[in-house]
C-alpha cells in the first residue's frame, strides 16, 4: 500500500502524530509519504504559521485562549457557519489535487490536522475521487469546526469517552474511531524502570523527577527545576529534557554544573526511557505527550496549560486522576510532595491511567486504511 499522510507545522504534536503513523506503515512493510500541508503553497509560509504560533501561545497565551473559545462558540451555534480556517483549506486543495496527480495513487489519506482534514472534504463534496480519507484529532476534546471535516470517511478520536461530544454536534457515529493518539511503536513494548535506569546510567533506587518543556517557556522550566532542587530531599534527581532549546540547555547546565543530582538532557530520542525509568513528569497537557506518559504508566504532574486544547485535555485527565495540576510551582511542588508520599496514590493514578492508554493507535488506523484497499 502508498498512504498519504497530512501534517501542519503548529507545535509538534500534528507532526508527532504523523511520523507515529509512518512509522507504522513502514513497519508494516509499506509506503508511507508525510507532507506538511501548508508546504503546498509555500515552506516559508507554513514555517511563519508555525513560528506566529508559537510567539502568540508562549507569549500572548491568553489572546490564543479567546481566539479558541470564540471559534468554539461559533462552531457550536452556528454549525453551518465556514470558518475562514475552512475557505483556507478549500484554497490550497487546489494544490493538493496536483499533489494526489502528480504523486499518486494513494490507498488512504490520513490528515493530522483541521485544515488538511477540511481539504479534503471540500474535495470529496465536489466529486472529487479520492480514497479512504482519516481525520485524525491530537487532543482530547472536540475541536471548533471539527464538523466541517464530516465528508472525510473516519475521524479517529482519542478516547470512547468523546464519542458523545462529536455526536452532539452532528458527527456520525460510525465514522467515530475511538482508536487514540498514534505515538511511537516503542511506547508498546517498555523494559522495566530497573532496566530503563541501567540503561540511562540513573541511578538505581532514588526517586527521579521528569520535567518536560513542551511548549513551557525556558522561563518556567528554569524556576521549575530551581523549585525542585531547592525544595526536595538531596536524595531525589531531577532529569530536564530541554529538547532543541539550546539556549535553556546550557543555561541549566551552567547553573547546575556541580550538581550530581539534576541531569540536563538536549535533543533525545529516548523518551520512552526516561518516562519509563522515572517516578514523576512534570509537563504542559499536549495531547501527544500525555499519550506517551499515560503508556508509560508515569504519574503526572500538569504545569499551567496553554489555553485552549490544552486546557480541555487537563480537565479530562485531571477530572479522572490519570493526572494532578497546578498553575503555580509551589501547587506543582504540593502534588509531588502528596503523590511521592503515597505508594497507594501513585497506584491508584497508573490504575486510572490505563484505562486511556491506546498505545496501537497507528496499527488501528494502518488496518483500517489496509480493509478498506483490499476491498
Amino acid at each position: 500500500m502508498k498512504i498519504l499522510i497530512l501534517s501542519f507545522k503548529a507545535g509538534e504534536g500534528h507532526n508527532a502524530a504523523a511520523k507515529a503513523i509512518l512509522e507504522r506503515i513502514e513497519h508494516e512493510g509499506h509506503q508511507g509519504i508525510v507532507v506538511d500541508f501548508l508546504g503546498l503553497v509555500s515552506d516559508k509560509l507554513s514555517n511563519a504559521i508555525n513560528v506566529s504560533y508559537g510567539g502568540m501561545v508562549k507569549h500572548a497565551p491568553g489572546m490564543f485562549g479567546s481566539f479558541y473559545k470564540l471559534s468554539a462558540r461559533v462552531s457550536h451555534r452556528f454549525p453551518r457557519f465556514r470558518s475562514p480556517l475552512y475557505l483556507d483549506s478549500a484554497i490550497i486543495s487546489a494544490q493538493l489535487r496536483m499533489l494526489l496527480e502528480r504523486t499518486g495513487p494513494y490507498d488512504g489519506i490520513v490528515a493530522t490536522h483541521l485544515m488538511p482534514a477540511q481539504a479534503l472534504a471540500h474535495l470529496k463534496k465536489h466529486g472529487y475521487s479520492l480514497p479512504v480519507t482519516v481525520a485524525v484529532a491530537t487532543d482530547y476534546t472536540y475541536y471548533p469546526f471539527w464538523q466541517e471535516v464530516a465528508a472525510c470517511d473516519y475521524y479517529v478520536i482519542p478516547d470512547k469517552e468523546l464519542i458523545p461530544a462529536y455526536v452532539l454536534r452532528g458527527m456520525k457515529r460510525e465514522k467515530l474511531c475511538p482508536y487514540g493518539i498514534p505515538i511511537g511503536l516503542r511506547y508498546a513494548s517498555l523494559p522495566t524502570k530497573r532496566e530503563a535506569r541501567e540503561r540511562l546510567g540513573l541511578p538505581k533506587d532514588a526517586p527521579i523527577h521528569l520535567v518536560m518543556g513542551g511548549s513551557m517557556g525556558a522561563g518556567s522550566m528554569q524556576k521549575l527545576v530551581e523549585a525542585l532542587y531547592r525544595a526536595r530531599p538531596r536524595t531525589e534527581h531531577t532529569v530536564i529534557i530541554c529538547g532543541n532549546n539550546r539556549a535553556l540547555r546550557e543555561a541549566l547546565v551552567a547553573r547546575f554544573a556541580k550538581a550530581s543530582r539534576v541531569h540536563v538532557v538536549g535533543f533525545t530520542r529516548e523518551v520512552p526511557l526516561y518516562m519509563t525509568a522515572c517516578d514523576l513528569l512534570y509537563t504542559k497537557p499536549g495531547g501527544l505527550s500525555t499519550s506517551e506518559a499515560i503508556a508509560c504508566g508515569i504519574p503526572m504532574i500538569y504545569t499551567a496549560p496553554i489555553p485552549g486544547c490544552e486546557s480541555d485535555n487537563y480537565e479530562f485527565f485531571t477530572d479522572r486522576f490519570c493526572a494532578m495540576g497546578a498553575g503555580s510551582i509551589e501547587g506543582q511542588l504540593h502534588c509531588a510532595s502528596r503523590l511521592l508520599a503515597s505508594e497507594g496514590l501513585r497506584r491508584r493514578m497508573r490504575t486510572a491511567q490505563k484505562k486511556y492508554a491506546h498505545p496501537d493507535a497507528s496499527l488501528e488506523i494502518f488496518k483500517l486504511i489496509e480493509k478498506h484497499a483490499k476491498k
